[in-house]
């Protein structure tokens, strides 16, 4: 059985990230250090690809790990392997699937979307659809423990576009991306 791998796979190998598998996916393990990538998340910012994840659009309420996207349209997501909930359509395919985290996440995704991300227009647990990057993604507010962080959900066949974009956009506050390993430190 082959492994999977996101939209941005070349453009993580033209990187140079170490690779990992992870529930059937290719996927970049670190870019630096994962200790180096914990640290650039913690004080400024860092972009991860999780396109690994399962992600299901339903239109009545599931139990638990849910977005509310409008009225009667929910967005299920989180780590395979999952179970499908009754009518759900799986749209993992369908979209790249980015974490942008660290205190400066908001200043450089405010750089590509006219949409309020502050507390009070984008709580945490809390989803927007808008415009990122001249895409249109799914702006998920999902913190990791006290640090802020962001999904953002787009197209696959804009991902790679995107992801160069926020990497443009966090240039200033020395943006680096993070891997698997760097993902599972920041969460302990």
């Amino acid at each position: 059985m082959s492994m999977k791998r996101s939209s941005l796979f070349y453009c993580h190998q033209q990187s140079g990230a170490g690779f990992t598998e992870h529930q059937g996916w290719e996927i970049p393990a670190f870019f630096l250090s994962p200790e180096k990538e914990v640290a650039q998340v913690r004080d400024t910012v860092g972009l991860s690809d999780q396109s690994y994840l399962l992600k299901f659009d339903l239109k009545e309420r599931p139990m638990q790990g849910r977005w509310l996207l409008g009225a009667n349209h929910y967005l299920l997501m989180g780590e395979p392997p999952m179970d499908a909930p009754l009518g759900a359509i799986d749209v993992s395919s369908v979209y790249t699937s980015l974490r942008l985290a660290g205190p400066r996440s908001r200043e450089s995704l405010a750089r590509l979307t006219s949409v309020n991300l502050s507390d009070s227009a984008l709580p945490n647990l809390q989803c927007v659809q808008t415009s990122v990057a001249h895409a249109h993604a799914i702006v998920m507010r999902e913190d990791i423990g006290s640090t802020l962080a962001f999904h953002l959900l787009i197209s696959r066949e804009f991902g790679e576009s995107v992801w160069e974009s926020v990497i443009h956009a966090g240039r200033e506050f020395n943006l680096c991306p993070f891997g698997l390993t760097a993902l599972r430190l920041l969460h302990n």
